[in-house]
């Protein structure tokens, strides 16, 4: 079917919702060159075996955290069709449905990186750019930052924790990703004037990927501060990283630590987020001026 000039679709990478989504998800990204970069049909072999690995702890992940990442999505898309009163859909890289020929697309990740962006700019005609640019986004997350410290008791901390990638995927595309996280933390740091530091989750396979883990910060971060109050700052949405990894993983290391471990939820569906979805959009197809 052809797409309509005007479709806007909002695109996420993918999820593990049911059982049937596991080995589609699995297999989807493995068999992605920027996580694996061998060429085909190397890669696709690869990808089948560690699919095949990997999907028993994936479906004991999926017994205690389904994540909510469709159904928010498909949720900003309506939220985010309401306010521009537009057509919008929600599509994904990696599970149905999936993202393609689009002609207009809203990446939803804060940061652009060759690993989401990139990927989703190959499917589609026009993307917009990362949330980090607006100015609308610090302002929103300051907002959210400060409410949640000051909430915090004892002596707490900040500390951003943003997915993690391959140094030598980086180094050899020249990604901004991680400079652009650095330059967002000294930012945050002049603005807040607290203690705020960066991290790296959800690391993949033995070679060798951006540091420090979250889990050693937050070992180190324990032995000075009483609370840690832990932003997923690559997430717009929640997803199995924040649910799963985060609320249970990190929060049961912390726990042993003796150490409370707060969580900033994602942005997903808040009216803040919508708005700063419409002026993604609007601020993307303005026209040009002759």
């Amino acid at each position: 079917m052809k797409k309509h000039p005007n479709s806007i679709t909002v695109a996420n990478l993918g999820y593990v919702e049911k059982l049937i989504d596991i080995p589609i998800f699995l297999f989807n990204m493995f068999n992605d060159y920027n996580i694996i970069p061998l060429k085909q049909p190397i890669r696709a072999i690869v990808a089948l075996a560690i699919t095949l690995l990997r999907a028993k702890e994936t479906y004991k992940i999926l017994k205690e955290a389904r994540s909510p990442l469709k159904n928010i999505t498909e949720i900003q898309a309506k939220k985010l069709s309401v306010l521009i009163n537009k057509p919008v859909e929600a599509k994904f890289v990696y599970s149905r449905p999936f993202l393609k020929d689009e002609q207009f697309t809203i990446p939803m990740f804060n940061f652009f990186s060759f690993t989401t962006h990139g990927k989703i700019m190959r499917r589609s005609k026009k993307t917009a750019p990362p949330f980090c640019i607006f100015g609308e986004f610090f302002e929103y997350l300051e907002r959210r930052i400060k409410k949640a410290f000051n909430e915090c008791k004892g002596n707490p901390t900040i500390l951003l924790s943003a997915h993690s990638l391959p140094v030598k995927l980086l180094e050899k595309t020249k990604d901004p990703y991680k400079h652009d996280l650095e330059v967002f933390l000294n930012y945050l740091k002049k603005r807040l004037k607290k203690p705020i530091y960066l991290s790296f989750q959800s690391k993949l396979g033995p070679i060798k990927w951006l540091e420090p883990t979250t889990e050693r910060m937050i070992i180190e971060l324990s032995k000075k501060y009483s609370s840690i109050l832990l932003i997923p700052i690559s997430f717009s949405t929640e997803n199995t990283e924040t649910v799963y990894e985060i609320d249970k993983t990190y929060k049961d290391i912390a726990k042993k630590l003796n150490t409370e471990l707060i969580r900033v939820s994602c942005f997903n569906d808040s009216e803040e987020f919508i708005g700063l979805l419409k002026t993604v959009y609007e601020t993307s197809n303005r026209p040009c001026l002759p």
